[in-house]
């Protein structure tokens, strides 16, 4: 692969990373509106997922840069 063929590939990586840490802000955002400890646990079992997911993805480009 040449290097605008990395480069853009990387690019649309970033952009995937982004579309997840905003779903990661969501969930955080109403994370802050919990009324009990059973849905706080959920707010936060779905935001490390979320987290744990942008997390794989830029290790795996991390990897792919050298």
């Amino acid at each position: 692969m040449d290097e605008r063929a990395r480069i853009k590939s990387t690019r649309l990586v970033f952009a995937r990373v982004t579309g997840e840490m905003e779903d990661a802000s969501v969930a955080a955002a109403e994370g802050q509106a919990i009324a009990d400890l059973a849905t706080a646990q959920r707010a936060c079992d779905r935001l490390i997922v979320l987290l744990e997911v942008c997390l794989r993805r830029l290790r795996r480009l991390r990897r792919s840069l050298g």
